[in-house]
């Protein structure tokens, strides 16, 4: 099935997940995080959803590619209520305090992360006042409960999870 836009022809490629894809979105789906699109940026090619979570004081923004042209086809816009599941990558991994953070409040490409591992495996849950998925190999050897810290090393992968109503 074609995926629509507002371009000229109304229509792009149809975009297909593969079964890795899929199942990410599977095993995610209840780890998901569900908040409110903030930015969207489509000027160099695929889009890069912003999603902000949490309220007040604990709000924090996740950013992520759009990793299977879910935001396209589905036209997000900015105030839609969603649920994503973004992937990102850590770097320069050490020791944290415990304490959970963000630098800038926001989760992208080059932030400083510190929180608490919630989960670990092929796709690690830290909290850091909200729950971010890492990939696990980006983070060496970590055990449940340990405090980390981290760079995000880029832009995650956001995966766009369907919910009915």
């Amino acid at each position: 099935m074609p995926a629509y836009d507002a371009s000229s022809d109304g229509v792009v490629p149809t975009v297909m997940m593969d079964f890795e894809q899929l199942a990410f979105i599977e095993k995610w789906r209840q780890k998901a995080s569900r908040g409110v699109v903030v930015a969207l940026d489509g000027t160099r090619g695929d889009i890069v959803v912003t999603l902000r979570v949490g309220e007040g004081d604990g709000r924090i923004d996740l950013r992520g590619r759009d990793a299977t042209g879910a935001a396209r086809k589905m036209r997000l816009a900015i105030g839609d209520r969603v649920t994503m599941a973004i992937e990102f990558a850590a770097k320069d991994v050490t020791k944290g305090s415990g304490r959970g953070r963000v630098n800038g409040g926001v989760v992208g490409a080059g932030a400083s992360v510190e929180g608490v591992v919630k989960e670990t495996g092929e796709i690690a849950m830290i909290d850091c006042g909200a729950d971010v998925l890492v990939r696990g190999d980006t983070l060496g050897p970590i055990g449940e409960g340990d405090a980390v810290a981290f760079t995000i090393a880029a832009d995650g992968k956001a995966y766009l999870i369907p919910t009915r109503g």
